[in-house]
């Protein structure tokens, strides 16, 4: 009774302090139209025969003023129902401030205090599980992803002072943003998932080099907050001043002005970088988000200068360029292709877009279609809930589905755009590589010196030593 009087009391705050991710809730009608989206299946069209059994419970109880009497740590944190509600109600995003109001996970926010972003230690627990800790200690050896201790003090500063979401006004549907150019110079950012996959962040940089497109780096980055915002670690508040604060050390790489490309392996990184520069947009918000960053001496001054360049809009761009590189045809290699939830979020579509499978055929492998396209892969959130419920290895309803459709097509390897999709896939014993890792290998990358198969624990040797890669 008096956890439920406190997190009744704790939505009644959230509520009146106008949460932007609770934008547009009263206008949800259960329609439906998200219930098939749900790839957790919280949202059950069977529940109560209700084809809106979510979406009603949790809007009808924050409109009661009182926390939703439903589970949702179930919620992997996908955000497809706000990709397709008509009505632009997210779901995701006020299970995502309900969880905030209740709980932040206080581990994720030390490591945050701590190192400035998810630090190699916050996976181990998944290396241990499996008996692959000599794995976990040689990535944490040879790819330990330095930050400068400036950077984790303002990181600490800026976290030690919460400022309220309630701060920030939503900054209303997202305009078509500018078709990307071309760049010759980028900033490629640090994915803290990229611990698990240091061949993707290698490949990534050989095929920027290839390209002929030169790419900065800082140790003054830190991160974008995006893991952490979805797995409970970070508030709203928290994720915006974070990325906020490495838009001004970008800032500080290019120095000169024009426009500025960030680029990265991950896309919750380009959903952060994206959310924020929307949100960043409206003066009053800017305001707000300056005088937190003052404390650092920090500001941005020029968020219209800043354009987010995901690999998937970024590599088709030079699609002609990338056959001509080809070295070795992966001919032979029977793949699915898989786009991660927040490659989606960020352009509010969930069509499968055109250039991971693009990319894909451009190395000379066979795509076969699949459910794995449209399926969400699981969610790291969910694989670290198991982890801390001691349930390691009990496969979500999701994994079960793609594992098994991965089996019956007879598919060689999964292709992902995220670190974080390929950590879950490679968990659940399906080989998998990261596009940029499976463009670097056709380009002529050492399978272990620069793609660093070795380092994911589901083998891709046997796939790779059949073709003659190895």
């Amino acid at each position: 009774m008096i956890r439920s009087a406190i997190t009744d009391g704790a939505i009644r705050t959230l509520l009146h302090e106008e949460d932007p991710r609770l934008r547009n809730f009263r206008l949800c009608n259960a329609c439906g139209s998200c219930t098939p989206y749900c790839t957790a299946r919280i949202n059950n069209p069977g529940a109560n025969g209700d084809p809106g059994y979510l979406a009603r419970r949790v809007t009808a109880a924050l409109q009661a003023g009182r926390s939703p009497g439903i589970e949702l740590d179930d919620c992997v944190q996908c955000y497809s129902c706000a990709t397709v509600c008509p009505r632009s109600v997210s779901i995701g995003g006020i299970i995502n401030a309900v969880y905030e109001a209740k709980r932040l996970q206080p581990v994720f926010r030390k490591m945050l205090l701590d190192r400035g972003g998810l630090p190699p230690r916050a996976f181990l627990p998944l290396y241990t599980e499996r008996g692959n800790f000599r794995k976990f200690i040689a990535k944490a050896i040879r790819y330990p992803y330095p930050v400068d201790g400036r950077a984790v003090d303002e990181v600490r500063q800026l976290l030690l002072h919460p400022v309220s979401a309630s701060a920030f006004t939503a900054s209303g549907d997202r305009p078509p943003g500018r078709p990307l150019a071309r760049p010759d110079r980028v900033f490629h950012l640090k994915s803290c998932c990229a611990f698990n996959y240091p061949g993707a962040d290698l490949s990534q940089k050989m095929i920027l080099t290839a390209l002929g497109i030169r790419y900065e780096t800082s140790t003054m980055q830190t991160c974008c907050g995006g893991a952490p915002h979805y797995m409970g670690g970070a508030g709203f508040a928290d994720r915006l001043l974070l990325t906020a604060r490495n838009l001004s050390v970008i800032h500080d790489v290019f120095e000169s002005g024009g426009e500025i490309a960030v680029t990265g392996i991950c896309p919750t990184c380009s959903d952060s970088y994206a959310t924020a520069l929307d949100i960043l947009s409206r003066e009053a918000n800017r305001g707000v988000v300056n005088e937190a960053l003052a404390r650092i001496g920090r500001e941005v001054t020029e968020p219209g200068a800043f354009t987010v360049a995901n690999i998937l809009d970024l590599y088709p761009l030079y699609l002609d360029e990338l056959r001509q590189l080809v070295e070795t045809r992966l001919t032979g290699l029977s793949v699915g292709v898989h786009v991660s939830c927040h490659y989606r979020k960020m352009n509010g579509t969930l069509a499968v877009p055109p250039g991971l499978q693009d990319l894909t055929a451009a190395t000379g492998a066979k795509i076969t279609r699949s459910v794995m396209e449209h399926y969400c892969c699981g969610g790291v959130k969910n694989l670290f809930d198991r982890l801390q419920n001691g349930r390691p290895r009990e496969l979500s309803r999701l994994n079960r589905v793609v594992r098994q459709d991965f089996v019956d097509r007879r598919l060689d390897v999964m292709v992902v755009d995220c670190p974080g999709c390929e950590l879950v896939y490679d968990h659940m014993g399906v080989p998998v590589l990261h596009i940029a890792e499976l463009l670097a290998l056709a380009l002529g990358a050492d399978p272990r010196e620069t793609v660093c198969i070795q380092g994911h624990l589901t083998s891709l040797s046997p796939v790779l030593d059949r073709i003659g890669i190895l």
